[in-house]
């Protein structure tokens, strides 16, 4: 490689905001995912990445991998439990490589990386690109037919569906992607779109109004996931205070870790001018990242799916399960909104059988409460 080219791609560079952001949510669901697989599968589980970069930023912020390990190593009884526990990276600059294998070392400290393995965790770091290369460690290392969280973290072009498909028909796995809708917008005839997505049909963004295209693709894209087979589907957007975004796409086949995914995003420390905005919000509301959150683009929602339900009437449950798959809020938001919905006359609560219906004034009743939760 010339000196130009390592001048144009350097090894290691500055975390934006927003992905500051994003590894804050990384570690958080890192929190609660390995505690529950070590648990429910006795340390036989994988967590792995196809986009492993360097593992240290210019601040001396450390990247995904490192926060992987160190959630495990960090953690006395979690180290205990490992028995069969893979950290499988793939990086395609060798420099990278390099760079990461040092920031793992000194994650691991006092263990030795070469004698991790005496505490029941495989862990590998290979050069090459996520195609074919992930798969190909996935292999080496015996993780198929075993759950995995595999964290595919590109610069926006998204990943090829057959590895994404291929993931979702594993046992008990997840899947985490970065995207950018904008460079599909910008290169709607491209091949490799057509890889990500599946199909040339993606390709309908080209003849939409610039305003609608980002939108677009982002439910294209939920949909894609869903068939390649996720049930559960959550997506985001992070916005940093320069206007930059990244959105996120989670997939997983089990509902608790849609749930867990809720609730690493809203106890994450708040990052200095970077915001969530939800998808499925109308209005394109920015929200701040806190504890408690404004919930007026649930209010918006909430309404929505009310207006557009049979008789304008819907159980709570079905309002919390849309909450929980179709935003990006947790269930446990859903019935203070309700609340402030029947206290303004927007909605009533339809006796006691755990219904709501649009207009009124009366508030709902506790038995409407236990009922439809």
């Amino acid at each position: 490689m010339t000196d130009k080219a390592v001048e144009k791609d350097p090894v290691v560079w500055p975390a934006a905001p927003h992905t500051l952001a994003k590894h804050s949510v990384y570690r958080q669901y890192l929190s609660k995912w390995m505690p529950i697989m070590i648990h429910s599968w006795k340390g036989d589980v994988t967590y792995a990445e196809g986009f492993a970069g360097p593992g240290i930023y210019t601040g001396g912020e450390p990247g995904s991998p490192v926060i992987a390990l160190e959630t495990l190593i960090h953690d006395p009884f979690l180290r205990l439990k490992a028995r069969d526990l893979r950290f499988l990276f793939v990086e395609q600059d060798e420099r990278r490589v390099a760079h990461l294998r040092e920031q793992l070392a000194i994650a691991a400290r006092p263990v030795a990386l070469e004698d991790l393995d005496r505490y029941g965790i495989d862990l590998a770091v290979e050069a090459g690109d996520y195609d074919p290369t992930l798969i190909e460690v996935l292999s080496k290392h015996d993780a198929w037919g075993r759950p995995m969280l595999v964290v595919l973290d590109t610069f926006g072009g998204g990943v090829k569906l057959d590895i994404v498909r291929r993931i979702a028909n594993n046992p008990s796995s997840e899947v985490i992607i970065t995207f950018e809708p904008h460079h599909f917008a910008r290169f709607p005839t491209s091949h490799h779109g057509d890889a990500v997505f599946g199909d040339p049909e993606w390709r309908r963004v080209a003849d939409l109004p610039s305003e609608a295209k980002a939108e677009w693709v982002v439910n294209k894209y939920r949909d894609v996931l869903h068939e390649a087979g996720f049930p559960f589907v959550l997506t985001f957007e992070l916005v940093g205070g320069n206007g930059h975004s990244l959105f996120l796409a989670f997939g997983t086949t089990h509902v608790r870790g849609l749930q867990k995914m809720k609730e690493a995003m809203w106890e994450v420390d708040p990052i200095q001018g970077v915001r969530y905005r939800d998808p499925a919000d109308p209005d394109q509301q920015l929200l701040d990242i806190q504890i408690e959150p404004h919930t007026e683009p649930l209010r918006r929602e909430l309404l929505q799916y009310l207006r557009d339900a049979p008789g304008h009437t819907a159980s709570v449950g079905d309002l919390r399960r849309f909450a929980l798959y179709q935003t990006v809020y947790k269930e446990s938001q859903v019935m203070p909104v309700l609340d402030k919905l029947v206290e303004k006359g927007s909605a009533v609560g339809d006796g006691g059988d755990g219904h709501v219906r649009l207009g009124g004034n009366v508030r709902l009743t506790a038995a409407a409460l236990n009922n439809g939760g």
